[in-house]
């Protein structure tokens, strides 16, 4: 990817999945360069408007919301050793109805922490191959539910997520694999793969479209996580969602910019469809068979 900074902000729209979270938060591989003149601290952020949250390719809410997430990485230099980066993030979700009211609450009612160590290991001097690796710790704190929970059950309602990102860096078109084992909720293990192209747009200087293909593959304690996994899924794991999805982002000037984005999401599982068309549990999150999502924002980096 060309500079540092660019590469971070043409990759900062698509943190904010919870991810996105993040994504992932982090829901894509972060791609980074690295030099000898690298900055000791860098960071990245973001923050948009949603036509509403989806996670993985499944529709955690129909309605509009606000996301947002900020990253600060420290680069870890060892003489002429370069040890990669090491940083954290904070992930944020605001519902702008209240369709999650009862149960969420409306204002900041998710927040995300990560931390995270990432490198790219090159394989040529030119720094046009390389697989990038990046590994992170997310706790995802709810604020309202958890209080709900605990003042009806004594209960926390917070879970946790270990995740490990793959990007085969080329010219031409990255591959990447997102590998999550999920804790405390479900015990659940999910794959994320696809293709992406990054594609600088020559007669607008600074605008960078990047399609991709994404799909989704859940284990059976992780599709139970979703309704549509109810009454089926326990019995096994699944190629669950495809995402096919444009990003969009405009580098203004050096440390801000905007992004656009548009996805289109299926599931693709037989038995996930048919709990949907059956309508197993009403309006409940992630019982859409297929929905169109996207969302713009302003980026920031540092």
């Amino acid at each position: 990817m060309k500079k540092l900074m660019v590469a971070i902000c043409a990759t900062a729209s698509f943190c904010a999945l919870a991810d996105e979270p993040a994504a992932a938060p982090a829901e894509q591989p972060v791609e980074t360069v690295e030099k000898t003149d690298a900055p000791l601290f860098w960071g990245f952020g973001n923050y948009g408007i949603y036509s509403g949250y989806q996670l993985y390719g499944s529709l955690v809410n129909p309605d509009p919301t606000l996301q947002g997430y900020v990253e600060g990485n420290m680069n870890l230099l060892v003489k002429d050793w370069n040890l990669g980066y090491l940083g954290i993030g904070i992930w944020s979700n605001t519902d702008l109805t209240k369709k999650r009211h009862n149960s969420y609450g409306r204002i900041f009612n998710e927040w995300d922490f990560n931390v995270h160590w990432g490198k790219t290991f090159w394989f040529d001097d030119d720094q046009t191959w390389g697989l990038d690796y990046r590994t992170s710790v997310v706790w995802y704190y709810y604020p309202h539910r958890m209080y709900q929970k605990r003042k009806a059950y004594g209960e926390t309602d917070t879970t946790m997520d270990w995740n490990h990102s793959f990007a085969l860096l080329n010219p031409f078109v990255i591959p990447f694999i997102d590998v999550v084992h999920e804790y405390h909720e479900s015990d659940g293990n999910l794959l994320q793969f696809g293709v992406k192209k990054p594609i600088a747009i020559e007669c607008v200087e600074g605008l960078t479209l990047t399609p991709m293909a994404v799909m989704v593959w859940r284990n059976s304690h992780y599709n139970w996580c979703f309704p549509t996994g109810f009454g089926s899924a326990r019995h096994g794991a699944a190629f669950s969602t495809l995402k096919l999805e444009l990003d969009a982002n405009y580098q203004i000037s050096e440390h801000f910019g905007l992004f656009a984005k548009v996805a289109y999401c299926s599931i693709i599982d037989g038995d996930l469809r048919h709990n949907v068309d059956h309508d197993l549990h009403g309006d409940a999150y992630g019982d859409k068979k297929d929905f169109a999502w996207g969302g713009v924002g302003v980026t920031f980096n540092f």
